[in-house]
């Protein structure tokens, strides 16, 4: 009996967990609390720009004004796409697109 109730205590932490930490941080921009499954732990994520598709359409556009407001978008970080790490495995926890400003 005291077996089956120290599951069930492990249980309850392990739910408790899930509800407080998010596991996946895809649609968010800025580094975020989760907590990562291969850790087993809660962290704080990392997150690499890289460009996105946005990021080219705008340089397109705003090369017709000039060659140098068409470099602004590599500048701006919401024209970026973001990739969430787990800083501590380097396992991706989630991704977020670049806007249209």
């Amino acid at each position: 009996m005291s077996e089956h109730s120290h599951l069930m205590d492990e249980n309850v932490v392990q739910s408790q967990i899930n509800f407080k930490y998010k596991t996946k941080l895809n649609g968010i921009s800025e580094p975020s609390e989760f907590y990562c499954f291969t850790c087993n732990q809660p962290r704080i994520s990392r997150i690499e720009y890289t460009y996105s598709k946005a990021t080219f359409i705008w340089c397109c556009i705003l090369c017709f004004c000039t060659i140098i407001l068409g470099l602004l978008p590599f500048c701006m970080q919401k024209c970026s796409s973001k990739t969430h790490y787990c800083p501590a495995c380097d396992k991706i926890v989630g991704y977020t697109d670049g806007e249209l400003c």
